[in-house]
């Protein structure tokens, strides 16, 4: 079954939970203050099931304007507005408002009710409908469809269930494959049973006995028991009105907060945004105090407009939003502005960084960006960010989180940009064009500045040369790329050393003979490994020991060495014992096989370990593969 989240708004005692209690039987007027005054205070919640089956899930927002947070508050994840004007009283101040609210958090489907038409002659009622068709005319609600209902006889009730239904059919449903996410609207204990928060569930699935996180404070929770309308259910789905009953105290959860999973959103107290203002409402001054409405939180900030220095109404600007208090959010987040005091709705907007750095103003490099991003174009962003973030690189999951689309919606993206030669792929990293080249240009110099200091090493340890590269390069992606440059023949790669394709050890004559005479030295029979001092003086044995290790020579550190020759005949022999001793050879077993003694046996068994001739099993050795 579909799920269409559906919010209704409008002017006090104008008659919105009636209606909804006419549509769907349920009296979203729950609360014991909320039945004495006969207004709605809280969120109420209902829902009913439209011709063509989808279920609709109301959030009842409060008329007040004195309530406006929690009307706020309910707007998470809302798909539809039931606009709700009665035929007596017309559009009024919290209409107006209600209606600007909806726009700035970027709902487009709307339906207008026009209630209590029975109380009025058609006259008003026709007064009524030119005047809303007057006051929301150049906007989103110019071309709602709208319905005159009165909710006590019955009047409009099928034609309005009929225009949802063609609305909802219209109404482009949220992913469902991204991580969940769910901002709290209430926190309730319920005997027996204990923490309850609800929410809309506007992203991915949430399932029982999930371990989730709450957000800013990063409580680990785990998911005992989740209703859906009224309903357990095992499963939560993207649109649905959720309860979740989970294992923490009520008093360690506030309204506002988001239940996720790890690391799905980000704390902040920076943010930058696009900033949208209203016709007709006071300017923002740069530093001046405001009310932030994002997700069901109300937190003060400071604004920090990007050039301007201050933002008249009816006009948009890119700006730093400086928190007092950290929020729980995600790019793409819309919010809401209002002045400090006296509280006055003045804009919204698009989250564009959750997770901004502290910067000047008139920063034209963070300006870009925040264009490209307030533009929306996903490729763009992306290209953008590996670009100028400093990254370099990134993973499949860090761009989603960037853009807050699905791996599927992702991967289309990424396989445009890779088909442009716009971005490289290795592995699940991705860099932009110029960005590999930089880095492989790195790997080069890195090498031939090795390779001058120390002529004489065959190349530089593959980890010493990604560790080098850190700044630049997570090490995950280091040994891949370095294969990649070796199948396109830009270094060489022998026994995890790396070179420069063209590199040779060239010796001198003198270290010509000192080689010859190392190797007539080594290559006695005996297979005992041989001290460094006693082949000559360390500073001119030893490099040469290094540079032709498994070439020439074996060097097994700590000042020991072989012949390449004499390791290949202890290979054999190693090899020749295990076919007949399948338990293994141990050191006791490698010292009487080969004579020698205790101390040359561990240092040769770890040698045929590393070489992959050998594999450790507890304490003995046995062959690999």
């Amino acid at each position: 079954m579909d799920y269409i989240v559906a919010a209704t708004a409008g002017h006090v005692d104008h008659g919105k939970t009636t209606l909804i209690k006419r549509l769907t039987g349920i009296d979203t007027d729950t609360a014991p203050e909320e039945k004495k005054r006969g207004l709605t205070i809280n969120l109420g919640f209902a829902y009913f099931d439209l011709p063509s089956k989808k279920r609709i899930a109301f959030v009842d927002v409060p008329g007040h304007e004195k309530f406006l947070k929690n009307m706020i508050s309910g707007l998470t994840g809302i798909d539809m507005a039931l606009l709700v004007v009665d035929a007596g009283e017309g559009v009024m101040p919290q209409t107006e408002e209600h209606a600007a609210i909806l726009s700035l958090l970027g709902i487009k489907n709307f339906v207008i009710a026009v209630t209590k038409a029975d109380t009025v002659d058609p006259e008003m009622c026709q007064l009524t409908i030119e005047d809303i068709r007057e006051h929301f005319k150049n906007g989103p609600l110019e071309k709602a469809p709208l319905v005159v209902t009165d909710a006590v006889s019955g009047r409009g009730i099928k034609e309005l269930i009929a225009v949802m239904d063609e609305t909802a059919s219209k109404i482009k449903k949220h992913r469902a494959g991204s991580n969940p996410r769910l901002n709290i609207d209430r926190v309730f204990t319920i005997k027996g049973h204990g923490t309850v928060v609800t929410g809309t569930l506007i992203d991915g699935f949430i399932k029982a006995n999930d371990n989730l996180e709450i957000y800013p404070s990063q409580i680990p929770v785990r998911v005992k028991n989740i209703q859906v309308n009224d309903q357990d259910q095992l499963v939560a789905q993207p649109d649905h009105r959720v309860a979740l009953n989970l294992d923490v105290k009520s008093s360690d959860i506030h309204k506002g907060e988001i239940v996720t999973v790890p690391g799905n959103v980000t704390s902040s107290k920076l943010l930058d945004v696009q900033l949208n203002m209203l016709p007709n409402v006071p300017s923002l001054k740069l530093n001046e105090r405001f009310r932030l409405y994002v997700g069901s939180v109300e937190v003060f900030g400071r604004l920090y407009p990007m050039v301007e220095d201050e933002v008249k109404a009816g006009t948009n600007c890119l700006a730093q939003l400086r928190l007092e208090t950290p929020v729980a959010v995600k790019n793409g987040d819309r919010f809401i502005v209002r002045t400090y005091s006296p509280m006055v709705t003045v804009a919204g907007g698009t989250i564009l960084s959750a997770n901004a750095k502290h910067h000047s103003r008139n920063n034209q490099s963070i300006i870009n960006t925040l264009r490209i991003r307030a533009g929306g174009d996903e490729k763009a962003i992306i290209v953008d960010y590996l670009q100028n973030s400093g990254k370099t690189v990134a993973t499949t999951r860090e761009l989603a989180s960037l853009i807050d689309v699905d791996t599927k919606e992702l991967q289309k993206d990424l396989q445009q940009l890779l088909d442009a030669h716009q971005l490289v792929a290795i592995d699940d990293y991705y860099f932009t064009s110029n960005n590999i080249d930089n880095v492989m240009q790195q790997v080069v110099r890195s090498l031939a500045d090795a390779q001058e200091k120390h002529p004489l090493r065959r190349g530089v340890p593959r980890p010493e040369l990604i560790s080098r590269l850190n700044k630049a390069l997570q090490v995950p992606v280091g040994a891949s790329l370095i294969k990649m440059m070796k199948d396109q023949e830009q270094v060489k790669l022998v026994n995890d050393l790396v070179a420069t394709k063209e590199f040779k050890v060239v010796l001198t004559p003198q270290q010509e003979k000192l080689k010859a005479e190392l190797l007539k030295k080594l290559n006695t029979g005996d297979l005992i490994p041989v001290s460094v001092e006693q082949l000559g003086e360390q500073s001119q044995v030893l490099p040469l020991l290094e540079s032709f290790d498994g070439e020439d020579f074996v060097y097994l550190g700590d000042g020991y060495c072989l012949s390449w020759k004499t390791y290949q005949e202890i290979i054999q022999k190693v090899r020749n014992y295990l076919a007949s001793h399948s338990a293994g050879i141990g050191l006791s077993e490698y010292r009487d096989l080969t004579e020698s003694s205790r101390k040359y046996a561990i240092m040769v068994l770890e040698r045929l370990d590393k070489d992959g001739v050998t594999k450790r099993m507890n304490r003995v050795h046995i062959l690999n593969g």
